[in-house]
C-alpha cells in the first residue's frame, strides 16, 4: 500500500510535468510567432504602398484597354452598311433601317463586359436620335430621357463642328424626366465618335461610370480614385473626400508623392494621356496597421489560451487514469470491516461504478423523455384532427377509447386598439392567451391538455370522467369572465362540442367545433356556442335592390345609395345574419364600387383613407361600425365620381384621358384619330413629338399601372384583371405583364401581400 501510496504522489508530479512541458513549447512558439510579427511590421508600410501602386498599375491598365475596345467596337459601327445608308439620306425615311439599328443594339448593349448603358445615333441637321429603347428629337432626348445640365442638345451640336474623332468628356450624372416617371440613371461618362471630316453625323456613347470603377479597381477604405484627361480635366473621381491639388494633378509619369498627410499614387498611360491617381489617407494606413496590431495581438492571446487550456485539457487525460486508479486503492483500504459492507475486488468496484454511471445515464433520459412527452403527444393528437397519415409507424395519441371527453376551440380576432396600444406582437399575445387556458382548465380537469392548431386558434381537450352531456360545464362561464377582460382588445369566440366517448370521432368532433366557430354573431363580446343553429338563406340585396345600387353608384349619387345600403345591413341584422355573412355582403359592395371605378378610371386613393377598404372591413365587427365604415367609403366614392366627371381637355389630353377612360376597350390608333378628325400616322407622330412617349408604349403603361392598382388594392381574381386592362386571356396577360415588370401577376400579388404584413 505504501508503494501505491508512493505512485499516487509520482502521477500528482507527472501532471505538473506534463503541463510545463506544454507551456514551455507554447511559450517558445509564442516567441518565434513574436519575432515574426516584429519583422513584417516594420515592412507592412512599404507592402501596403507597392501594393497600392501595383493596383493603380492594374486599373490604369484595364481602363486603357477598355477605352481601346470602345474605339475599336464603335469604328466598326462607324464604318457599318447600315450607318453609311443612315447618313447619306434622310434617317427618318429609312425605317426598315432603323428598324435593324434598334435591334442591333439590344443586342450589342446585352453585352455586360462592355458597361455601356447607350449608344446613341446623333443627326444633328435632322435633329434626330435614334438609340435602343428607340427615335425621337435630339431636344426630347437630352432633356428627358437623358438629361444632364452639362450635356443638353446645344453642347452636343458645339461639339460636332470640332475635329475630333475619338473624344471623352468628363463624367456627369444623367436622369430620366419624362411626364410618367422621373429617377436618376447614374454616372456615365460621354464619348463622342465620328469622322474628323463629318460634321452631320456622331455616335454618343454612355459609358457607365460607377461600373467600370467597380470592376476595374479594387477600392480601398479612406481612398479616392481620379481620371485626369490630357488638359489635366477631371473625367472621373470616385469620391469628394480626398480633394486633388493643383500642384498634384500636374503631375505625369509614374510615381508617387505625399502631401497634405495622404499619398498621391499616379499614372500616365501613353497612348490616351490620361493620368490616372489613387488617393490613399495615411490616417488610413495607419488605421490598417493599427487594426492588424490589435488583430495579430488578439490571435496571440486567443492561441495562448487555446494553447494553455488544451494542455491542461490532455495533461489531465494522462492523469487522470492513474489517479482513478489511486482512489480505487484508496478506498478498497479505507472500507474494512466486515465484507458484506464492500468489496476488496477491484473488478467488483468496477463494475458498481460502471452500473452506477449507466443508473444515472437512463435516469437523465427517462427526465428527458418526460419533457418531450407532451410535444409528441401534441403532434399525435394534430395528425388525428387533421387526419394527416404518417408513414412508418403511428404516433398513438394518449386518449382511452372508452373515456368521455369534449372539445373547447377558442378563436381570438384582434382588434385594431391591440395594435396601438400595446407593445407586445400578435403571435406573443396568442401565447400568453394559450398559457391562460391551459392553467385555467388544467386546475379544473385532470389530464386536460391545450395547444394552439391556426395561428388565431387554440384547443382544449377535456376528459370529462363525469360524462355530463350539458353545453355549459365547469369552468366554462370563469374562462369567459377572465377573457370579457380583454374585450376591447379581442373579440374571443369560444366554440364546445358535445361529450363524446370513442375516440373514432376525434376528427368529426374538430370539425363541428370549426363549423361551431362560424357561428359568431355581430358584436365585441365573449360569445359560448355550442349549439348550432341553421345559417339563415338570404337573398339580400334582392334583383332590383342590386341594379337600384349599382345605377346610383355609376352615377355618383350618396343620398340614395348610403341609405340602400343601411336599408340592406338592417334586413341582413333582422334575418339573423351572422357576423361572416355581414362581412361576406360588405365585401361584394366594395368590389362592386371598385369595378365601377376602374371603369371609369378613378383611382381608389382619391377617395379612400385609413389604409384599404378591405383592412377597414375587417375592423367592423357591429351593426353600427358596418354603417359609419360604409357613409365614409360610398360618401368619397361618389365624390370621386362626380369630380371625374367635371375635367375638360385639348387634342393631347384628350387622348390620354381617352385611353385612361376606356383603356380596358379594344383601342387602335385609327379609331382615336378618327375621333379627332385626324390620320392615325399624324397622330402618332404628333403625340410623340409633345410626349415623348411611342403611342403603343403609353396605352401598355397605362395597362399595366391600372393592373398592378388593382393588384394592390383590390381582392379581384387575375382573370377579372386582365378582361378590365383590356386582354381577353389569362396568358397574354401573364406574358405582358411580366415583360413590364419582370414579374407574373400572381407574384406581384404575393410579394405585395407579404410587404404589407
Amino acid at each position: 500500500m505504501t508503494r501505491l501510496l508512493s505512485t499516487a504522489n509520482h502521477q500528482m508530479s507527472l501532471f505538473y510535468t506534463l503541463l510545463g512541458s506544454f507551456i514551455a513549447i507554447i511559450l517558445l512558439l509564442v516567441s518565434i510567432h513574436s519575432f515574426a510579427y516584429t519583422f513584417f511590421r516594420h515592412n507592412l508600410k512599404n507592402e501596403i504602398i507597392l501594393n497600392s501602386s501595383l493596383n493603380l498599375d492594374a486599373t490604369a491598365a484595364n481602363y486603357e484597354k477598355h477605352i481601346k475596345l470602345i474605339r475599336s467596337f464603335m469604328l466598326g459601327y462607324l464604318f457599318d452598311n447600315d450607318t453609311e445608308i443612315l447618313r447619306r439620306g434622310n434617317p427618318m425615311n429609312r425605317y426598315n433601317v432603323v428598324v435593324n439599328v434598334q435591334k442591333e443594339l439590344g443586342h450589342k448593349l446585352n453585352n455586360t463586359l462592355l458597361y455601356v448603358n447607350n449608344i446613341i445615333y446623333y443627326f444633328p441637321d435632322d435633329d434626330f436620335v435614334i438609340e435602343r429603347d428607340g427615335t425621337r428629337t435630339a431636344e426630347t432626348m437630352f432633356s428627358k430621357f437623358y438629361a444632364s445640365p452639362a450635356y443638353g442638345a446645344e453642347f452636343w451640336d458645339r461639339e460636332m463642328e470640332s475635329d475630333a474623332s475619338f473624344k471623352i468628356y468628363p463624367a456627369a450624372t444623367f436622369s430620366s424626366d419624362t411626364a410618367f416617371e422621373r429617377h436618376p440613371l447614374g454616372l456615365f461618362l460621354p464619348i463622342l465618335v465620328k469622322n474628323a471630316f463629318d460634321h452631320r453625323f456622331a455616335f454618343i456613347v454612355l459609358l457607365n461610370g460607377e461600373e467600370t470603377y467597380e470592376a476595374f479597381h479594387q477600392s480601398k477604405p479612406d481612398s479616392g480614385f481620379y481620371i485626369l484627361g490630357p488638359d489635366r480635366e477631371v473625367l472621373f473621381s470616385s469620391s469628394d473626400r480626398f480633394p486633388l491639388p493643383k500642384t498634384i494633378a500636374a503631375k505625369t509619369g509614374v510615381g508617387y508623392v505625399r502631401a497634405d498627410d495622404n499619398y498621391y499614387f499616379y499614372r500616365t498611360a501613353p497612348e490616351t494621356g490620361f493620368t490616372y491617381f489613387e488617393v490613399v489617407s495615411n490616417a488610413g494606413l495607419a488605421a490598417q496597421i493599427h487594426r492588424l496590431n490589435l488583430i495579430i495581438g488578439a490571435l496571440l492571446a486567443i492561441s495562448l489560451l487555446i494553447g494553455l487550456a488544451v494542455s491542461y485539457y490532455f495533461s489531465r487525460r494522462f492523469h487522470n487514469p492513474l489517479a482513478n486508479m489511486i482512489r480505487s486503492v484508496q478506498s478498497l483500504n479505507a472500507m474494512g470491516g466486515p465484507a458484506g459492507r464492500g468489496s476488496r475486488i477491484k473488478e467488483f468496484n468496477l463494475l458498481h461504478s460502471v452500473l452506477s454511471d449507466l443508473s444515472r445515464s437512463n435516469r437523465e433520459y427517462h427526465e428527458d423523455l418526460q419533457a418531450k412527452n407532451t410535444l409528441l403527444q401534441q403532434f399525435a393528437y394534430m395528425t388525428k384532427l387533421k387526419k394527416i397519415h404518417i408513414s412508418g409507424t403511428p404516433l398513438q395519441a394518449a386518449l382511452n377509447a372508452d373515456e368521455p371527453y369534449r372539445f373547447a376551440l377558442t378563436q381570438i380576432d384582434f382588434k385594431g386598439r391591440f395594435a396601438t396600444e400595446i407593445t407586445n406582437t400578435p403571435h406573443r399575445a396568442l401565447n400568453t392567451y394559450k398559457e391562460l387556458i391551459d392553467a385555467h382548465f388544467s386546475g379544473l380537469y385532470e389530464d386536460s391538455l391545450t395547444f394552439q392548431l391556426e395561428k388565431d386558434q387554440i384547443l382544449t381537450i377535456l376528459f370529462d370522467k363525469s360524462g355530463s352531456e350539458g353545453a355549459q360545464f365547469e369552468g366554462l362561464d370563469a374562462l369567459a369572465r377572465l377573457l370579457r377582460e380583454d374585450s376591447v382588445y379581442c373579440n374571443f369566440t369560444i366554440a364546445v362540442s358535445p361529450v363524446r366517448h370513442n375516440s373514432a370521432d376525434f376528427a368529426e368532433t374538430y370539425q363541428n367545433v370549426l363549423d361551431l366557430i362560424k357561428q359568431r354573431r355581430l358584436g365585441e363580446d365573449v360569445q359560448i356556442i355550442a349549439e348550432w343553429r341553421p345559417q339563415p338563406a338570404l337573398m339580400i340585396p334582392s334583383p332590383s335592390e342590386e341594379n337600384e345600387l349599382t345605377a346610383n353608384l355609376q352615377s355618383g349619387c350618396d343620398d340614395v345609395t348610403i341609405p340602400l345600403v343601411d336599408q340592406l345591413l338592417d334586413q341582413l341584422a333582422k334575418a339573423g345574419a351572422m357576423a361572416r355573412q355581414f362581412q361576406d355582403f360588405a365585401k361584394e359592395i366594395v368590389n362592386k364600387t371598385l369595378k365601377i371605378m376602374y371603369a371609369q378610371n378613378i383611382s381608389i386613393h382619391s377617395f379612400t383613407e385609413g389604409g384599404s377598404p378591405y383592412d377597414q372591413l375587417r375592423a367592423c365587427h357591429t351593426l353600427e361600425q358596418y354603417k359609419a365604415f360604409f357613409h365614409r367609403f360610398l360618401s368619397r366614392s361618389a365624390a370621386a365620381v362626380q369630380a371625374k366627371r367635371s375635367e375638360t381637355d385639348v387634342m393631347t389630353k384628350f387622348v390620354m384621358e381617352y385611353v385612361e377612360a376606356n383603356y380596358g376597350s379594344d383601342l387602335s390608333l385609327d379609331a382615336i384619330a378618327g375621333k379627332l378628325g385626324i390620320t392615325g400616322p399624324y397622330l402618332s407622330t404628333y403625340f410623340k413629338e409633345k410626349t415623348g412617349t411611342n403611342f403603343s408604349d403609353y396605352i401598355l403603361t397605362v395597362r399595366m399601372n391600372k393592373a398592378t392598382e388593382m393588384l394592390r388594392e383590390t381582392d379581384l381574381k387575375i382573370q377579372e384583371i386582365a378582361s378590365l386592362v383590356g386582354y381577353y386571356t389569362v396568358a397574354s396577360f401573364n406574358r405582358v405583364f411580366k415583360r413590364f415588370t419582370g414579374i407574373t401577376p400572381s407574384e406581384f400579388r404575393r410579394h405585395h401581400n407579404r410587404l404589407k404584413e
